[in-house]
């Protein structure tokens, strides 16, 4: 028996080493299946500009957003092992320590007496169980675990997408807010010091009160247009710091990014989208799975049949000289109340559901497509545009400030000179950053 015991706790001892678990391998699971290709995610060196590729992998590399994605994958893999588990024969140890009192009883002439000890029996061993028969229904469980996980990675893919779309936009939102910043305080140093001339002359009598009462109006809307760029700075700065785990408040960016000047048709960008589209995949894969379901809900109308063996590697309880007893168990489910029933129809729910998001996926894409594409056409007309309205602009201000000093033109077509060029530089630097993005 003494034997059989340290067998017993020497197998324990190195199946409690089995369950120690790699938490770097297991993280490295996900990771492997997001790592952008070239360079690392690694902030800029002391001084060195950020650049939007720089911005993508760091947002790729520690963004936690996408770590919680990833550990969604891993769980989808555990399940999938937990569910072919369920295939394989079960063995486990058993023992089994009792205590029992023997008592006896004797006569000696005319006396009795009377004498209690203890006995104690082990029973120890390996018990095993396999489930020979469920109707498939494990079976289609481990397809349905499997894809599920094609749809978890799909679905982290796509996490990844989106973020790195969020980067973009707050990278060039920065970009965007700051050219705004330099326009503004540009202009406003042409008003300021427009406002000290007009108020010259108004002093030695060359100028009204209510040109100077123009400027001023025109000079404190650009201030307070400016105090919102840069409130707006500060928010998209911290919207990329957020996403790309690093100080961003004083980051100089570098862009780096520029568009290709030829854009392929919206039914080509369409077929793209179609092969290639995370989301569209994800829900692909999710219909399968629930198909595979169903199969599995169906399976359980079906008898189950189970082996049950246990072998004894000490014995004390009567019969001692038994090693091994087996079973064969077969479960036949007549009446069940409605349960699988239920479930059945549930099941079949949950795969029409799946298909119909299939459905409405892919024409979510095709407006997806149409709509970005008609504004991506509309933004570089608009950018084309923007550059000759600004150049206009510029000439209509020059001939303004040409005519009010050789007294030709009044101060209110000056300003509105002024308001217009301010106007077509804040819609170009916006339009051409929208293009990018």
């Amino acid at each position: 028996m003494l034997r059989a015991g340290a067998g017993l706790i020497l197998i324990t001892a190195c199946a409690l080493q089995a369950c120690k678990v790699d938490q770097r391998a297991e993280v490295e699971t996900y990771r492997s299946k997001i790592e952008l290709p070239d360079a690392p995610g690694l902030p800029p060196a002391p001084g060195e500009p950020l650049s939007i590729q720089q911005a993508a992998r760091l947002t790729n590399a520690a963004n936690e957003q996408l770590s919680i994605g990833g550990e969604q994958y891993l769980q989808a893999i555990i399940d999938r092992q937990r569910s072919f588990a369920s295939l394989l024969p079960t063995v486990d140890l058993f023992g089994s320590l009792t205590w029992r009192e023997k008592t006896g009883s004797g006569n000696s002439g005319n006396g009795s007496s009377s004498s209690s000890s203890e006995t104690t029996l082990f029973d120890g061993g390996f018990g095993g169980q396999y489930t020979l028969f469920t109707g498939l229904t494990d079976f289609r469980r481990v397809n349905a675990a499997d894809l599920t996980i094609e749809q978890q990675h799909w679905l982290l893919l796509d996490l990844r997408e989106s973020l790195l779309l969020d980067t973009a936009r707050a990278y060039y939102g920065v970009l965007l807010a700051e050219r705004l910043v330099s326009v503004l305080e540009s202009s406003l140093a042409v008003q300021e010091e427009r406002l000290r001339d007009i108020r010259g002359r108004q002093k030695v009598g060359f100028a009204r009160p209510l040109d100077v009462a123009q400027i001023e109006s025109q000079a404190s809307d650009t201030r307070v247009s400016l105090l919102d760029a840069k409130n707006a700075v500060s928010n998209t700065r911290a919207a990329l710091s957020l996403l790309t785990t690093v100080d961003a408040s004083a980051l100089p960016l570098s862009d780096g990014f520029d568009p290709p000047p030829d854009l392929p048709s919206a039914d080509e960008l369409f077929a793209i989208a179609t092969a290639q589209r995370q989301d569209l995949a994800a829900t692909a894969a999710a219909a399968a799975a629930t198909r595979e379901t169903v199969d599995a809900e169906i399976g359980r109308y079906y008898p189950t049949v189970t082996l049950n063996l246990q072998y004894f590697l000490t014995r004390d309880t009567i019969p001692t000289d038994r090693d091994w007893t087996s079973l064969l168990t077969l479960n036949l489910p007549i009446f069940s109340a409605g349960r699988i029933d239920a479930d059945v129809r549930a099941a079949w729910s949950d795969f029409r559901q799946a298909v119909l998001r299939h459905s409405l996926t892919r024409r979510q894409i095709r407006r997806d497509v149409d709509v970005a594409y008609a504004d991506l056409i509309a933004t570089r007309v608009r950018v084309e545009e923007l550059a000759h309205q600004v150049a206009a602009a510029q000439e209509a201000l020059r001939q303004a400030e040409a005519a009010y000093s050789a007294g030709l033109g009044t101060n209110l077509e000056r300003i509105t000179a002024q308001d217009q060029l301010l106007s077509a530089q804040l819609r170009s630097a916006r339009e051409e950053y929208t293009a990018k993005i």
